[in-house]
């Protein structure tokens, strides 16, 4: 039997729909926690580990690198109508999803579905925010500067958020194995 290289239609509305989501919580969720607690990436902190589960339960559903790319299109394309900061909205999610297929793609050989998804959500979270941090440097927006004074705080930031995005795998990981015990997921 031969490999399928490309999603089919099916996989293809799913990993957007993933983006979507990842996208809307992003917004709603970054935005109102930033409204609140007005520290840089706070809102991208909190929305990481939500973003991650629904991304990576995607991955799990789909089984095929790509997937997260796709999503990362569509939350780009989703945050972009929504106001995003552009290239800023675009770069972040792109990245992530690459990052996050590179990952899946690399652990293909891994046995266990669980420490891919750790990984895959190490990746996703902790080089979405590694390229923000990056493009906020070479703009000098005022975040850059912190990153001049301060890069052991911005590394422990691109850690917590890699930590985050370990911990969606562990919980996509749960998620995906009670749904396909119910008969839901294959």
């Amino acid at each position: 039997m031969r490999r399928q290289w490309f999603l089919n239609t099916r996989e293809l509305m799913l990993a957007v729909a993933g983006g979507v989501a990842s996208a809307a919580i992003g917004k709603v969720l970054g935005r109102a926690v930033h409204l609140a607690v007005p520290i840089p990436m706070s809102g991208s902190l909190v929305a990481a580990l939500p973003r991650a589960v629904i991304l990576l339960v995607v991955a799990a559903r789909v089984r095929r690198c790509g997937a997260l790319t796709v999503a990362g299109l569509a939350e780009a394309a989703v945050a972009l109508v929504l106001g995003g900061m552009f290239p800023l909205s675009l770069l972040a999610p792109l990245a992530a999803g690459v990052g996050a297929d590179a990952v899946w793609l690399v652990t293909r050989p891994v046995p266990a579905q669980r420490l891919r998804l750790m990984l895959a959500g190490a990746a996703l979270c902790g080089v979405r925010v590694l390229m923000a941090l990056v493009f906020l440097t070479v703009v000098r927006m005022p975040i850059g500067k912190v990153m001049e004074a301060a890069p052991i705080l911005l590394w422990g930031i691109i850690a917590a958020n890699a930590l985050l995005g370990a911990g969606a795998g562990l919980l996509a990981a749960g998620i995906v194995k009670e749904l396909r015990q119910a008969g839901v997921m294959e």
